[in-house]
Formats: structure tokens, C-alpha cells, sequence
């Protein structure tokens, strides 16, 4: 090998030890600038993870709120249900009793609500025949002092109670009626006794 030879040598051997050096830098700096991809390309993925996670929580959260409102709707409504049947069948009871006990019923209505003064009494439709004979008369004989009642003529447009009528002003006693003023009150009764 001469001299130039081995200066060629020399040169060539420089020029691959350049090439891969420079090689070298640019697979690191290549290496980094994936790795730097990739921490950016995972910090991406694990924020539309979370933001995922978070979305996918707010719907079942709002899927669990919707179907506890369903579920206590639907048992308002139930309970409702049971209390609008539980009232008819009280009144039921009540129109069931035996004569003598539905007369005693009405009589304690009646002077319950007896005002002063001459009343006239006008009895449900369905009540009139379960009446026993000087109903009326012995009711008004048990009256505190300035209070009196009289039978009317019985065309009343409703079935079980009555109506007591003074001079510009009417008491109106019918069962329905009962039921519908005390109804709130009755309502609690039922849901003290049956939900609580």
C-alpha cells in the first residue's frame, strides 16, 4: 500500500466514521423525536380517556337520576292509587252499615251541624228510604234550645247525606261532599296507617 493509498484509506475511513456519526445524530435525534411524539400522543390519549370517562359517568349518572324520578313517579302514583281506593272503600263501608247504624251516623251529622234557628233538612236520594219514620222529629227534639229542624221535600240531587237549609245560607252535609272537605286530612290518615 503507498502512501496515497493509504491516505485514501485514511479519507474514506474518516468519511464512514463522519457518515456514521452524523447517522447516529439523526437516528438519537429521530429516536427523540418519536419518544416526544409518543409522550404527546399518550398525554392526548389518556385526556380523551378521562374526558371519556367523564362523559360516559355524567350519562349513567343521568340514566340513574331519570329512573329514580320513574320509580318515584310511579310510586306516587301507586300509593295515590291506593288511597283513592282506600277513601271509596271507606265510603262504601259507611253506605253498608245496617239502617239503625247508618241512622245513628246521620243523626250525629245532623246535630254536628245544626245551626240556630230553623233548619229545613233535605236527605240523599239513596238515604231516604233507609230513614226510620219521625226521624227528623226526634233529632230536632234532642236540639240545644233555638235550634230546630224540619224535613224538606227530599229532591235532592245527590245519594247519601244531607243538606241543611237556613234562611239565605245551606249546609251542605252529602257524604261526597264530607269526603272531598276532609279529604287532605283523610289522606294523611291513610298514608300515616299504610306508608309509614
Amino acid at each position: 500500500m503507498t502512501g496515497l493509498d493509504k491516505i485514501v484509506g485514511e479519507i474514506e475511513q474518516e468519511s464512514k466514521d463522519g457518515v456514521s456519526a452524523i447517522l447516529g445524530q439523526a437516528r438519537k435525534k429521530a429516536d427523540e423525536i418519536a419518544a416526544e411524539a409518543l409522550k404527546e400522543i399518550t398525554a392526548e390519549e389518556k385526556e380523551i380517556a378521562a374526558k371519556a370517562e367523564a362523559r360516559a359517568a355524567a350519562i349513567v349518572k343521568q340514566a340513574c337520576d331519570g329512573a329514580d324520578i320513574i320509580k318515584r313517579r310511579s310510586l306516587l302514583s301507586t300509593k295515590q292509587e291506593i288511597i283513592a281506593e282506600t277513601l271509596e272503600a271507606a265510603k262504601q263501608k259507611l253506605y253498608e252499615l245496617s239502617d239503625s247504624e247508618y241512622a245513628d251516623f246521620l243523626e250525629k251529622l245532623i246535630i254536628k251541624n245544626a245551626d240556630d234557628g230553623r233548619g229545613v233538612i233535605t236527605f240523599g236520594t239513596e238515604d231516604v228510604p233507609r230513614i226510620p219514620k219521625g226521624f227528623v222529629s226526634q233529632i230536632s227534639a234532642k236540639l240545644p234550645e233555638g235550634k230546630a229542624i224540619v224535613e224538606g221535600m227530599n229532591n235532592a240531587s245527590f245519594a247519601h247525606g244531607f243538606i241543611l237549609s237556613y234562611e239565605g245560607a245551606a249546609e251542605n252535609v252529602s257524604i261526597d261532599e264530607l269526603f272531598a272537605a276532609n279529604k287532605d286530612e283523610l289522606t294523611d290518615i291513610i298514608k300515616d296507617t299504610l306508608f309509614d
